[in-house]
């Protein structure tokens, strides 16, 4: 409550100071539930956002931006677009499928374009996200039981034995390459049964549902083939993974896939020049650090969630709303990324 309290009353100052910079400003999200609270019991809380908070935070950035394509973002960049206007872009990470059911009648009913950033190898199939699985194993784990199945693994992970659900998939998340990761899911699931009706939720986009929303003009993006965090892979394994995805978008849907997302935000000098090399025009990511050679292939978007915008008293929060869009926060909290950078990439 008092951080939240902070929080408060020092957005009301950082609205004030956080003018805008002209730049064009890329807002992020990932699942879009009906209820929060009842999707939050099973769910990594910060990857959800309610239909009506959604519809909030849009129509307050609404009436601030306008609302553009990832194309006309491009344009924009480029020097193409001759307009000064404030612009902003819509995306949504991963491509579940309450995307479709419960943000995508939302934004047509608004008039609003946006982008989807789909794992290619989990479009109509009921696989679930590694970071979904694994954050709702680790929640039904007895406590202790992470550390002594990681040791028996020869995994190593520091902070395992007192990190909560989140923490420890996030930390996991961050350290370990994804053959790892796919190691601890198999032993956690040979301790723990979840029923296949928990992972429904999960699911993601069919291909018909993806052409449908490219049909109302919604920019379908690659965000590789099975959400690898690229700086813990080989090159090879990067250079297939972003490849592979654009190839499979573009052969299931016909069209040139310009857009990627980098899974988690993570990329360093090596998954830029492998963005690069697929052909990609634009790449996402979620701080301000950006690639020297290549500015655009790091485009910093602000991820929001259900609770981005909510004041001490859970209420929405004007002022809150707009350091997050400006990102007005980092200049208290900085980067949380590891990016393992080099002097090709520096601080926008």
């Amino acid at each position: 409550m008092i951080r939240s309290w902070i929080k408060t009353r020092a957005a009301g100052v950082l609205s004030r100071l956080a003018g805008s910079t002209g730049a064009p400003v890329v807002i992020g999200y990932h699942r879009v539930v009906e209820d929060f609270k009842a999707s939050a019991a099973t769910s990594i809380p910060s990857m959800l956002v309610s239909r009506k908070m959604l519809g909030q935070h849009l129509d307050w950035i609404g009436r601030r931006f306008r609302f553009v394509s990832l194309d006309e973002l491009g344009a924009r960049f480029d020097g193409s677009d001759g307009d000064q206007d404030p612009i902003v872009a819509i995306t949504f990470d991963d491509g579940y499928r309450d995307v479709y059911e419960h943000a995508f009648p939302l934004l047509q009913q608004k008039g609003i374009t946006s982008a989807v950033f789909v794992v290619t190898d989990l479009v109509s199939t009921t696989g679930v996200q590694a970071h979904d699985k694994l954050y709702l194993l680790l929640a039904s784990v007895r406590p202790g039981g992470l550390a002594v199945l990681l040791r028996r693994l020869r995994i190593s992970v520091p902070g395992m034995d007192a990190a909560s659900p989140y923490r420890a998939t996030r930390a996991m998340l961050e350290m370990l390459p994804q053959e790892s990761i796919r190691k601890v899911i198999a032993a956690l699931e040979a301790e723990v049964t979840i029923s296949e009706d928990t992972f429904k939720p999960f699911y993601s986009v069919t291909w018909e549902m993806l052409a449908k929303m490219q049909r109302a003009g919604m920019t379908i993006g690659s965000h590789t083939r099975t959400h690898i965090v690229m700086p813990n892979e080989t090159e090879q394994q990067v250079a297939a993974e972003v490849t592979g995805s654009r190839e499979e978008i573009q052969r299931r849907l016909g069209t040139d896939v310009r857009h990627f997302a980098y899974p988690s935000g993570g990329f360093n000098t090596a998954a830029v020049n492998a963005v690069a090399n697929a052909g990609y025009r634009l790449g996402y990511t979620v701080c301000t650090h950006r690639d020297a050679t290549h500015p655009q292939l790091t485009v910093p978007r602000t991820l929001l969630w259900e609770n981005s915008s909510l004041d001490f008293r859970g209420a929405f929060s004007g002022p809150i709303l707009t350091c997050q869009v400006r990102r007005a926060f980092d200049l208290v909290s900085g980067c949380r990324q590891r990016h393992r950078i080099g002097q090709e990439i520096a601080n926008a």
